[in-house]
This record gives C-alpha cells, sequence and structure tokens, in this order.
C-alpha cells in the first residue's frame, strides 16, 4: 500500500536499509581486502608450519648438538695440538667459552628481533604503500588508506631472519650464504671420510672397490636421511649417534695407550708460527661448529625456555670429551699424529682399529642428516614444498638427492685433500658463523630494540671478532 507524501519510514525498514548498508560496507571492505588476505596467507602457513615441527625434547635437541660436533672433530683435535704445541689446549678450551657464549647471544637475538618489532610498530607509523624498512611484514597498503591494512608480523626463527633484521635483506643474503655453504662443505666431509673408512673396512681382495666406488656406496647409504623431515626426527638418529660416538673416544683413548710409538714422542708449548697457529685455530673451530644448526635445533625445541641451560651443560660435555683426547693424543704421538688420529701408524696395528673405523663411520652417517637439514629445510619452504600434502614426499626426496648428488661430486673431486679441505671449510665458513656474526648481529640488534650493551660486554665482543678474524685469515 503507498505511504502518504511526508510519512515517516517504519522503523524496521529503517533497520533494514542500515544492515543492506552494513552488509554492502562489509562486502566492500571483504573486496578490499582479499589481496591482504592472499598475502598473508604464505606467513600464517609457515608459522602452523613451524608450529607442527615443535617436536624436539631438550634432551633431543642436546643430542643433536652433541653429536653434530663430537665425532669427526674430536678425532682431529690430537693434529690440532701437534700444529700449535701444547698452548692448542688451552685454545681448545677457550674457544669452548667463547663458542658456548656466542650460542646463547644467537638465540637471545630472536627476543631483541621481537622487541625491535614492537618497537617500530609502537613508535612509526607505515607510510602510504610502503611497509617499514626492516620490518618482517608481508602486507603492504598499496590504496593509500594504511590505517585500514591489517599488518601480520613473522616471527623469527632462523638465522636468516637475524641477519635480515640486524642488516636488511643484504644481511641475510650473507648469513643464508655463509650458513648453507658451511653446512653443506661439512656434509662433504661427511660423505668423502666415510667413503674412505669403507676401503679400509672391506676386505682388500675387492680390488674393484676403488676410493670413487666407495664413496659412491657411502652416498646411497647416506641417501635414506630424506625420510627425516625435521630435527625432531633426527634427534632419535643423534641420541643413538651420541652413544657411538663416546665409544670411539674410549676405544681410541685406550688403544693409544696401549700402543705408543717406538720413540719418545716430541711435543712443544708452544709454536710460533702463525700459519701453523692459524692451522690449529682451525682444527680447534671444527670441534665447536654447531652455530649453523642451532637456530633449527632452537625452533623445533618444545620447551625453548631451557635452551641456555642445555647448550651450556652440551658444550661443557663436548669440551670434556674433546680435551682429554687432545692431551692423549698429543702426548703419545707429539709431531707425528696424524689427521684423523687413527692414521697414525702406531694405531694402524692395533687389533680394534677395524672397530675404531666402523663407530666413525657409523656416526658420519646419523652427522651427515643433522647438519644437512636446515639447509634442505630452507630449500624447501622456498620451493613451497610443504604446501602441497600430497606430493610432499616425492618431492622432498628428489630435493635431497640432488644434496647427496652434489656432496659425492664434491668429495670426489677433493679426495685427497681430506685435511686440508677440513681447515679450508673452518677458516672461510665455520669462523664467521660461530664467532663474528653472532657478535655482531647482537650487538646491532640491542642497539635497534632501545637495550644497548654494557661498555664491558661490548670490549668483551670486539676482542672476540679480533681474534677470529686473525685465527680465520692464518687458518
Amino acid at each position: 500500500r503507498p505511504r502518504p507524501a511526508g510519512a515517516a519510514r517504519p522503523a524496521c525498514a529503517m533497520a533494514d536499509v542500515a544492515e543492506a548498508r552494513s552488509v554492502n560496507v562489509q562486502a566492500a571492505a571483504d573486496t578490499s581486502c582479499d589481496s591482504e588476505v592472499t598475502d598473508d596467507e604464505s606467513s600464517v602457513s609457515q608459522i602452523k608450519i613451524h608450529e607442527e615441527e615443535q617436536t624436539s625434547s631438550t634432551l633431543g635437541a642436546a643430542f643433536n648438538i652433541f653429536c653434530t660436533v663430537v665425532g669427526t672433530g674430536v678425532l682431529q683435535q690430537p693434529y690440532g695440538a701437534a700444529q700449535t704445541g701444547w698452548v692448542g689446549a688451552g685454545m681448545l678450551a677457550f674457544m669452548g667459552v667463547v663458542a658456548c657464549y656466542t650460542a646463547v647471544i644467537l638465540v637471545r637475538c630472536f627476543d631483541l628481533v621481537k622487541r625491535v618489532q614492537i618497537r617500530k610498530e609502537g613508535e612509526q607509523t607505515r607510510p602510504p604503500g610502503n611497509c617499514i624498512e626492516g620490518e618482517a611484514s608481508t602486507s603492504c597498503s598499496d590504496d593509500g588508506n594504511a590505517g585500514k591494512t591489517a599488518m601480520i608480523s613473522r616471527p623469527a626463527w632462523t638465522y636468516g631472519d637475524i641477519g635480515e633484521a640486524a642488516f636488511g635483506p643484504r644481511g641475510r643474503w650473507f648469513i643464508e650464504s655463509q650458513q648453507h655453504l658451511t653446512l653443506v662443505m661439512v656434509a662433504t666431509i661427511y660423505n668423502l671420510l666415510g667413503g674412505l673408512n669403507l676401503i679400509n673396512i672391506l676386505p682388500d681382495s675387492w680390488e674393484w672397490l676403488t676410493e670413487e666406488v666407495a664413496i659412491a656406496i657411502m652416498s646411497v647409504v647416506l641417501w635414506f636421511h630424506v625420510f627425516l623431515k625435521s630435527m625432531g626426527e633426527v634427534a632419535i638418529v643423534s641420541a643413538v649417534n651420541t652413544i657411538v660416538t663416546l665409544l670411539l673416544v674410549v676405544v681410541v683413548i685406550v688403544e693409544a695407550l696401549k700402543h705408543p710409538p717406538a720413540e719418545p714422542a716430541t711435543t712443544v708449548a708452544v709454536r710460533w708460527d702463525a700459519m701453523r697457529l692459524g692451522a690449529g685455530f682451525s682444527t680447534f673451530t671444527f670441534a665447536y661448529g654447531v652455530h649453523p644448526v642451532i637456530p633449527s635445533v632452537y625452533a623445533t625445541m618444545r620447551k625453548p625456555h631451557e635452551y641456555e641451560p642445555m647448550i651450556k651443560a652440551t658444550f661443557f660435555t663436548v669440551l670434556s670429551v674433546t680435551l682429554p683426547m687432545l692431551a692423549v693424543g698429543y702426548a703419545i704421538y707429539g709431531e707425528a699424529v696424524q689427521s684423523p688420529i687413527y692414521n697414525t701408524p702406531p694405531l694402524n696395528n692395533c687389533t680394534l682399529l677395524k672397530v675404531i673405523i666402523v663407530l666413525i663411520t657409523a656416526h658420519v652417517v646419523g652427522a651427515y642428516a643433522i647438519v644437512l637439514n636446515p639447509t634442505e629445510r630452507a630449500f624447501e619452504e622456498a620451493l613451497g614444498i610443504d604446501r602441497h600434502r600430497r606430493t610432499e614426499l616425492p618431492r622432498r626426496m628428489a630435493l635431497r638427492t640432488m644434496f647427496v648428488l652434489f656432496t659425492y661430486g664434491v668429495a670426489v673431486l677433493l679426495r685427497n685433500n681430506f685435511p686440508p679441505l677440513l681447515d679450508l671449510v673452518s677458516a672461510i665458513t665455520s669462523a664467521p658463523t660461530m664467532f663474528i656474526c653472532p657478535c655482531v648481529f647482537y650487538m646491532r640488534l640491542a642497539y635497534k630494540a632501545g637495550k644497548p650493551l654494557a661498555k664491558r660486554e661490548i670490549v668483551w665482543i670486539g676482542f672476540i671478532i679480533a681474534l677470529a678474524s686473525l685465527g680465520s685469515i692464518f687458518g
């Protein structure tokens, strides 16, 4: 029925109009935000994937760290002392303290990154069409309505995230290239050492077993790590590997005591040779080279607040294992000790030589999966392999097979240069990721978070950077 002119509109009709307008406004808002939600989906999915991977216990994390550094590294320590003299024992202990300190501040950087993000969000307003420089956000408003855009800040949980928060994209590029180069080359060393060990384990009558074939066989064994997705799954292997490593250390020390050389060993207090001291620095660095793996281990911990006590106890255990190996090996064989120690002539005749080699080979198989995991996970996330559940396993297997083939190729090329290869990797890649980068990032992020360090700590950090730089150059 037509409403008389000038008559008031019923209240229910007014409500219907208001509701219709509200629906239209909401629809328009939803349309304008579609691109933003789409842009944020990748960050949300990454956060969910990260939460799903927090499967490692504190003890499992300790196994992963211990297994990474003790094994191949511990067998080189007497050779490092032969390069430096008895002062190497002090260097090894001091570098253990420094490595533990940098492992602690490296993880503290994650908290500083959060503080930097909160500070920027509180003090600055994002300009239209731009993100705040250095902020880990995944959406920006391009329509001029900055206040209408919801922002999701992605938490930092990788070494690259720390580098980017400290120095922008260049910081991420530098540290990720160093980190992944370190891990891939360490995995190459494991592949090479495992292949060379097979020649000593298998019968001498197998004339077809050349170095190339032995490294290829080891690569096939190492390939099965493709089924271990995260550090939480790798921790099971690390637990077994830790027992194997401790047995290895005990067997080597006992056999060294039972098989001294025919003539007394020649030892010195210190060698005043910069090149040999640098070589010793590289060898000792390899004993603590776990920092590229630490962010991945920390990210998978169910109780991350227990990280600092865990890392301190683990490094103390590492030093308790490596220092006796250095002291016994250098005291008995002196300048004649080889790298690794079981290649020293008197040990070649011991009855348990093959047992030693089998144990270190078993360690290599487990450690290979640990050191390559962060690099493989980084590539898998970059390629979006985790987002395709149906094809995730075959894609992951294909990618990780490529890594195995790469380590095999490099190992074959460098099969006659094991000690120099180890020193080169330690000096050029391990030293920066262990000592220099954690210190620089920590100072930078503390300043950006409004919590500058005390002068005493700045002096301590400066000393670490200077010492690590000199050791890396001469190493």
